[in-house]
């Protein structure tokens, strides 16, 4: 494997952001930024993310994908019958001030 520079994986894409040190804050202020928005999401929801993550990327790329396909699957299909899920997420995705990433694509 050879290291790139966070500069130039920002620019592929590799990265979201890059914290800069006038940016006024550190690496680790932002670190608990995340996390702090992560902790306020549906519990459920995270802890099926956090295992498609170790899964997958314990795979090949095309297993793990497949993986990642499976897990969303059976999340949906749950969600569909639970009713109280889907309208939350609908409301989210409806939602006009919900803060948005801009994609780099």
């Amino acid at each position: 494997m050879i290291p790139i520079e966070a500069k130039l994986a920002y620019e592929w894409g590799l990265l979201d952001e890059l914290v800069t040190n006038n940016s006024g804050q550190t690496s680790l202020d932002r670190a608990i930024t995340i996390a702090d928005s992560i902790g306020l999401q549906n519990q459920t929801m995270v802890r099926r993310y956090k295992r498609a993550l170790e899964e997958g990327g314990a795979m090949e790329l095309s297993k793990g994908l497949q993986r990642e396909r499976e897990l969303g699957l059976a999340h949906y299909l749950e969600v569909v019958n639970d009713g109280q899920t889907f309208q939350s997420a609908r409301k989210f995705i409806n939602d006009d001030q919900r803060p948005r990433i801009k994609s780099k694509l």
